[in-house]
């Protein structure tokens, strides 16, 4: 048998291939012992190839075998081994080579150390045909072999079909590079019972490896006991391998992709995958698509890139210059490392080098160097970079115990010359100063490495790179170049993540191009340079106070103007110091929004910080974005409030510095990620000095995702918006927001120019757009645009402040929407405040989704009766709905009892109130319909506020009574002014049943309603001995009585408030009292009191508070002559979960006005012959309202009135009217109706002989308009301007429109009234308030209608004289002469001597009222006692507290004179110069109440009584003791 041509290679390489090196035993009997120790398998001896290294196993070679028996033996072993396939090749042997070299085939030789290298030599590639860099096993185990081949447990190649079935539990897997039962791979066969079997799997030995080698494979790993399965780097002449790969028990029933980072390797190398069974194995263990990548060194060129590489000296290979120098052999012959400088570079091989640990204090724990893996498990390297072996040294960080989150160490480099310099020498210019440096980041809770630059001894300096997270089980290598004008020096800094598996690693640091610096770094703010400022030309400016200054030199704004969102300075100085109008963070930047200052919160507090997605480490990611909102990148930045500090409940502030003012308009917008199983809460704050109440909030998990947030924060001024977090129990859940966006937050700037007109100009001079009339929002600035006579133009508009305006709830549904204040009560949904009024007070409509409601239950609430006469007729409203799993909300047209659905919004709409408009139409009268449905999750409220319509939507009118009348009971009608006035003028008390009147409860509240607004309330109920409400009621006095008193609710708190009111009436009389009987006793607690509500004002007439006794108490309060007007009940909880105060038979006494008045509520009153009053605006309006007609006698035609009785054309000049000759068509003048069956057959006068105005429908289309304007403008005015006219719409069911309007300058017409359908065949009388913030003109519009029975038309216009001036016209009140009485209450005189004379002769019996006692005497002069003294005939000085207390104190008891007949309670002062008894509260109080003495103020020095004049001590004594028991806790 002849040795073919590489066959002794092939020999060789199979010794090398089970080669091992000796153990600290001895050799074994089949083994061989080299003479330098090392053991070879027998094998191995005398191949013709020096295993031992020094010849022995090739000496003596004829005592073993001839080596014709060598050959042999090696064939058979090779043939077992499944190498035999590679002799069996059909290429024709190879040439002969000498060693050391390797013989291509074809007569060439290559070196061998060439062989295996990862680059083909050869032409052929037959160097690398023992060694593939990947291998798929389908072919042969390319070189891959078992290590202890027969021991029972193996590595073996085959296909699933030769896995043994015996010991799984589920079908052998197909291989991975066909994926087929055919394909081969390597797995583990097991045929042995011994106890610790091992299986060593290994690979071909390589050369060297590159600098960006990696290995990668397929790897199998499952079943239930398959063990451990470790790689090993195994380098030649190096006694321990390395461990590269480990995996861990069962991996599941599937391949997995494993790399492994190999680096450069200098040395001849093996990989070896070793698999250990403790005794059971039962599974498979497989391994297949083997694949080296970049492991191959650079070829070798003639000639490489002059300024960019370098020429390797003995390679001939080309590396970058940024490569030399970096402690890694890029060349493969080293030459790329050869002439560094060691000072400026560093292995840790030795030590620090020159890089030291920060000293001063400015992190918590240093570095450490290691070998070989770090102490924790799934984190750090395994080994070191520079040798890539576990005898190798870097640095790390160690992330367990003691280190705590967010910890740092932070290493330095010694210090460099400024890289300026450089560019001073061209030579070395295009070399800059670069440093370099590889690192490690490999386990879940990695957090951040970074690298700064820093020019002083201390603090940071400047970031040039930063890296957060799990980076992967690999060595990094970054470049960073260098740039600095002064001497500096590196630092390098790592920070511990918030778990253990979080080290971080280094190694292998080096500067290229960078020139040392022998100095030391400057302290922070050492030096200050010298700077030489040339004088200035104009001294510096200073502003008033109150003035700002700007930079820009001589320039003042007002402080008002500073942080309002406006650069007011030409310079923007005045913005410079605030919060921007948008932040994104991006760079850290925080845009003037302020946390808490780092310095004086601990390391590890819970706080706002700039952050990035980069940071983010492994399981973070559920509970914190990965990418920005701004950018959508994890280089992005927003604010977090990371939850990895702090404890449960703490909180954090970020917020702005003090905003000046806002405009109408502004709105935060801004998107929020809150996701984690214990997220905390966000809250949205708005501040004003000390007070801070929430406008927006957020809790628990909202899952991973942006979600946007608005607060509408309208105007405002001198507060602070708050973005407040607060974390919840536990590290999973951050608080994160971004984009944070002030919009259109400016204040609005008076304008030079008229309004358009498509604006409303305000009273102000603003000019706002009219789609922003009337909507609950102060546009304007001074509310002119929410004037109410400014909106009586917009129909069924609402706001949920006090109950539902027109709005009425449905009986046709499962229950109720509610109105609420603040938050609702089901915690993660629903708004923070209204939309109204933005804070706690404010109230809305919603829908409360928990318990009782259940899935699908649905509550529907509808609005006003429409016209189908509306035109361009629009709702807004804002709704809110916010909630996992919230319900519908739709919005539907009900006409003709069919209904149309308008708008369906169904899931989570976002935190925060959003505005819709539908436009609104149909063929008949409609109404609008919401509907609420209850979502499958109790966290979704539905929420509706600020419901208005475009003045196009017109009222339908009712069909049961004509226009203007209401329906009573009995059939009969009522007009409105008949309602609410004490009397029963349906005859049935219909007009007076729900007005809030006398009751006794027995048969209900008689129409005192409750507040659908408050948060409990008056209950009707009976009396209860066990209970908190009174025993009995004051009717029936027994249990069976009926009562209001105050709800106790499980929930309620001190200060909750619940009201009754009633109805408004219309007119009282000068006596009308209104009495009642109370119950507060210690167990019936709270406070009652009685408001009285006009439509300008609000004011208290009565209040109770405490313990009044375990009895019914009366109370009697004259409410004299009022005016439209309201009767309120406030109860108030004086304590958490309590009530039970009440009330009982209320009872209004002589308040229906007399039927001959002898005086008026108002001093602008007309007083007709017949002794009426009659409103002023009611005068000379072509309507006798004085029964006697005095009201339209001796009538002056005011400027604009017009009868049309006139001939022709010549109506419009002297009615000063004008047709609009944009309109349709014109208005025209008749004396009767052209078209029988619509219009009116006669003018309005009495004698029906004169004309009027009226539109002709026969000969024009539906929905044509004609307009009449006014030719003067009348004066700006709101509220006093009354137009008074008759029209007449009669005719069919299809009649049109007539319309009044206000136009202003801009042209803006202004709605302030508008009619439609049919309104009988009568002249209907109006009486229209105009309004308008600027000077204005009166518009009638009418609309034909859709046929040609609708004629519309118009006669005797009046106006007041208010609209001629622009203000109030007020009369001279009424004076009685000198030997008169002026009655109190009422607008009459009598005689002096008819006053208290024991008769009522004032009609409001005023003249009886306070009358003096009838003690003789007179009072003494008052001339010689200072205020708050009386004076006694004897000149003796009393204090006045003494007067009128019904003990004489003077000698002649003049102190008792004149006293009126009071009766005090305990406690209250009796005060000649006051209709009523001073309360207690309201003694020495700095208010003299009580006139002529200030009694109420006397003797307030602590409690002590003074007497500074002579006054026997004894009598005073005595005759004070009666008044102490009396007053009972005077303050003296």
């Amino acid at each position: 048998m002849r040795i073919l041509p590489g066959s002794g290679w092939r020999l060789l390489a199979f010794c090398l291939l089970v080669f091992a090196p000796a153990s600290v035993r001895g050799c074994l009997s089949q083994e061989f012992s080299c003479g330098q120790g090392l053991c070879l398998p027998n094998d191995c001896v005398c191949d013709f190839t020096d295993n031992c290294g020094d010849g022995s196993d090739e000496r003596d070679c004829f005592q073993h075998a001839s080596h014709q028996e060598i050959i042999s033996t090696v064939f058979i072993v090779l043939s077992f081994y499944l190498w035999f396939d590679f002799l069996e090749s059909s290429v024709a042997p190879p040439a002969d080579c000498l060693p050391p070299w390797f013989s291509c085939g074809g007569g060439e030789c290559i070196e061998e150390s060439k062989v295996c290298d990862f680059t083909p030599d050869c032409p052929h590639g037959e160097d690398e045909a023992s060694c593939p860099s990947k291998c798929d096993f389908e072919a042969g185990s390319c070189g891959w072999y078992e290590l202890t081949l027969g021991d029972g447990f193996d590595w073996v190649r085959g296909s699933s079909m030769q896995v043994p079935p015996d010991y799984y539990g589920r079908p052998p897997p197909p291989d991975h590079s066909t994926n087929s039962t055919e394909g081969h791979f390597m797995f583990i066969l097991k045929n042995s019972s011994s106890l610790y079997p091992t299986a060593v799997l290994r690979g071909p030995w390589f050369q060297q490896s590159a600098s960006g080698c990696t290995l990668s494979f397929w790897h199998y790993n499952s079943g239930i006991s398959v063990g451990t399965a470790n790689m090993y780097l195994r380098i030649k002449g190096v006694h321990n391998n390395t461990i590269i790969w480990r995996t861990l028990y069962d991996q599941g029933p599937k391949w997995n992709y494993v790399t492994v980072q190999l680096g450069r390797i200098t040395w001849p190398f093996q990989i070896a995958l070793a698999k250990i069974s403790l005794g059971v194995f039962d599974g498979v263990s497989a391994m297949d698509d083997i694949s080296f990548k970049n492991c191959s060194m650079p070829p070798a060129v003639e000639v490489c890139p002059p300024n960019t590489h370098f020429h390797c000296i003995h390679t001939k290979a080309c590396v970058e210059h940024s490569q030399r120098c970096d402690l890694v052999d890029d060349c493969g012959d080293g030459s790329d490392e050869e002439g560094c400088s060691p000072e400026l570079q560093c292995n840790f091989e030795h030590g620090l080098c020159s890089w030291k640990q920060e000293q001063s204090g400015g992190d918590v724990f240093d570095w450490t160097r290691i070998q070989g893996p770090t102490p924790s498990f799934h984190t750090g390297p395994w080994k070191d970079h520079t040798l890539g072996t576990s005898y190798g040294h870097y640095l790390y960080i160690e992330s367990s115990v003691p280190q705590e989150f967010k910890d740092t160490a932070v290493l330095l480099s010694r210090a460099f010359q400024p890289t300026h310099r450089r560019a001073e020498d061209p030579s070395r210019a295009r070399h800059p100063c670069v440093f370099r440096f590889h690192y490690h980041m490999f386990g879940s809770h990695v957090f951040c490495l970074a690298v700064y630059l820093r020019t002083t001894a201390t603090g940071r300096g400047q970031m040039l790179w930063v890296r957060y997270g799990d980076q992967g089980n690999l060595w990094h290598r970054k470049t960073l170049y260098l740039n600095s004008a002064r001497p500096f020096q590196i630092l390098i800094e790592g920070t511990v993540g918030d778990d253990f598996n979080g080290d971080i690693a280094i190694d292998d640091l080096s500067f290229l191009h960078c020139d040392p610096y022998d100095g030391e770094l400057p302290t922070a703010n050492s030096t200050t340079p010298t700077v030489t400022t040339p004088p200035p030309t104009v001294q510096p400016h200073s502003c008033p106070d109150g003035q700002f200054g700007c930079e820009t030199h001589g320039e003042c704004i007002p402080h008002s103007k500073v942080c309002d969102f406006r650069q007011d300075c030409t310079d923007g100085s005045d913005e410079a110091n605030c919060v921007k109008e948008l932040c994104d963070f991006e760079g850290g930047d925080t845009c003037g929004w302020q946390s808490a200052d780092p310095s004086l919160v601990p390391i590890h507090a819970f706080r706002w910080a700039p952050d990035q997605g980069e940071s983010i480490h492994d399981g973070e990611q559920y509970h914190r974005p990965i990418n920005d909102h701004t950018l959508g990148s994890p280089e992005g930045w927003y604010m977090c409030a990371d939850s990895s500090n702090g404890g449960y409940g703490h909180t954090t502030d970020l917020q702005t510095p003090v905003i000046s003012s806002t405009g109408p308009q502004c709105t935060l917008i801004f998107w929020y990620h809150m996701s984690g199983f214990t997220v905390g809460s966000l809250q949205v704050l708005q501040k004003y000095g000390n007070i801070t109440h929430e406008v927006w909030s957020q809790t628990g998990n909202q899952g991973n995702k942006w979600r946007r947030g608005e607060v509408f924060i309208g105007l405002s001024s001198n507060f602070q918006v708050v973005f407040r977090a607060k974390r919840g129990i536990s590290y999973m859940g951050d608080v994160v927001i971004d984009d944070v966006l002030f919009l259109h937050c400016s204040p609005l700037l008076p304008s030079d120019q008229p309004c358009t007109p498509d604006e409303f100009a305000c009273a102000n001079g603003h000019c706002i757009p009219q789609e922003n009339l009337c909507d609950f929002i102060n546009h304007c600035g001074d509310n002119s645009d929410e004037d109410p006579y400014i909106c009586k133009g917009f129909n069924g508009c609402c706001s949920f402040e006090f109950d539902l305006c027109s709005w009425r709830q449905s009986q046709q549904d499962n229950f109720d929407w509610l109105i609420k204040a603040g938050s609702t009560p089901t915690i993660g949904t629903g708004p923070s405040s209204d939309h109204t009024l933005r804070d706690p007070s404010g109230h809305y409509l919603y829908l409360e989704s928990s318990f009782p409601q259940a899935a699908g239950d649905v509550a529907r609430i509808t609005g006003p009766m429409l016209s189908h006469r509306s035109k361009l007729c629009k709702m807004r409203f804002y709704f809110h709905m916010s909630g996992e799993g919230i319900g519908t909300l739709s919005a539907f047209i009900l006409s003709k009892g069919q209904i149309h659905l308008l708008l369906n919004l169904t899931g989570d709409q976002g935190n925060y109130w959003q505005m819709r408009e539908i436009p609104l139409s149909s063929t008949g009268d409609f109404q609008v319909m919401f509907e609420g449905k209850v979502g499958r999750n109790p966290k979704g409220d539905i929420c509706l506020d600020d419901i208005t319509f475009s003045p196009g939507c017109l009222l339908a009118s009712s069909d049961s009574c004509p226009s203007g009348f209401l329906p009573c009971g009995n059939g009969r009608c009522f007009t409105p002014g008949q309602s609410c006035d004490f009397k029963d003028d349906c005859g049935d008390g219909t007009d007076e049943k729900d007005c809030g009147t006398s009751c006794s409860f027995e048969d209900g509240r008689c129409g005192w309603k409750s507040s659908l607004a408050d948060n409990f309330d008056w209950t009707l109920g009976t009396g209860s001995f066990q209970r908190i409400r009174p025993p009995y009621d004051h009717t029936l006095q027994d249990e069976n009585g009926h009562f209001v008193y105050l709800e106790a609710t499980p929930v309620g708190l001190k200060g909750d408030k619940a009201h009754i009111r009633s109805s408004v009436w219309k007119e009282s009389s000068a006596i009308c009292k209104l009495s009642f009987w109370y119950y507060i006793s210690h167990k019936a607690s709270g406070t009652i009191r009685l408001l009285i509500k006009t439509e300008n004002d609000l004011w208290e007439m009565w209040n109770k508070t405490g313990h009044q006794g375990n009895k019914w108490n009366r109370a009697e309060i004259p409410l004299r002559k009022l005016r439209n007007f309201e009767v309120i009940f406030e109860g108030i909880r004086s304590r958490d979960v309590s009530g039970g105060a009440a009330l009982d038979d209320l009872e209004f006494i002589d308040c229906a006005p007399p039927a001959k008045p002898v005086s008026c509520p108002a001093v602008t009153d007309f007083l007709c012959h017949s002794g009426h009053c009659i409103e002023s605006h009611l005068v000379c309006d072509n309507k006798a309202d004085c029964a006697d007609g005095s009201d339209e006698i001796d009538c002056v035609q005011s400027p604009g009135s017009c009868n049309f009785n006139l001939e022709g054309s010549q109506w419009e000049d002297r009615c000063q009217l004008s047709q609009d000759t944009n309109a349709d068509f014109y208005w025209t003048i008749s004396d009767q109706t052209n078209t029988p069956g619509t219009g009116p057959p006669s003018d309005h006068s009495p004698s029906g002989g004169g004309k009027y105005l009226y539109i002709h429908s026969a000969v024009q289309r539906e929905g044509d308009v004609a307009k009449v304007m006014t030719r003067k403008s009348l004066p700006a005015s709101i509220g006093l301007c009354h137009l008074r006219f008759w029209y007449y719409m009669y005719g069919s069911d299809r009649m049109g429109t007539l319309k009044v309007y206000t136009v202003g300058p801009s042209g803006i017409p202004l709605l302030m009234w508008a009619a439609t359908g049919n309104h009988g065949n009568q002249w209907t009388y109006a009486n229209v308030i105009l309004s308008n913030p600027a000077p204005f003109r009166v518009t009638f519009q009418a609309e034909v209608g859709g046929d040609i029975w609708t004629d519309i038309a118009l006669d005797d216009i009046s106006y007041t004289a208010e609209c001629m001036v622009g203000g109030p016209v007020t009369p001279q009140p009424l004076t009685c002469t000198v030997d008169q009485f002026q009655c109190k209450y009422s607008f009459q005189c009598i005689s002096e001597s008819w006053w208290c004379d024991g008769e009522l002769d004032c009609v409001d019996r005023s003249d009886e009222e306070y009358c003096p006692t009838v003690v003789p005497g007179t009072l003494p002069p008052q001339d010689r006692c200072p205020t708050g003294y009386f004076q006694c005939s004897n000149d003796v000085c009393l204090p006045s507290i003494l007067r009128c207390d019904e003990v004489p104190d003077c000698p002649a008891g003049e102190d008792e004179y004149n006293c009126p007949l009071l009766q005090c309670e305990v406690g209250e002062l009796v005060c000649e110069g006051s209709p009523g008894c001073i309360p207690f509260q309201k003694r020495c109080d700095q208010t003299a109440d009580c006139q002529p003495f200030h009694s109420d103020e006397s003797s307030c020095h602590g409690n002590t009584f003074l007497l500074t004049f002579p006054c026997d001590a004894r009598f005073c004594f005595c005759n004070l003791h009666p008044l102490l028991g009396y007053i009972k806790n005077p303050e003296f």
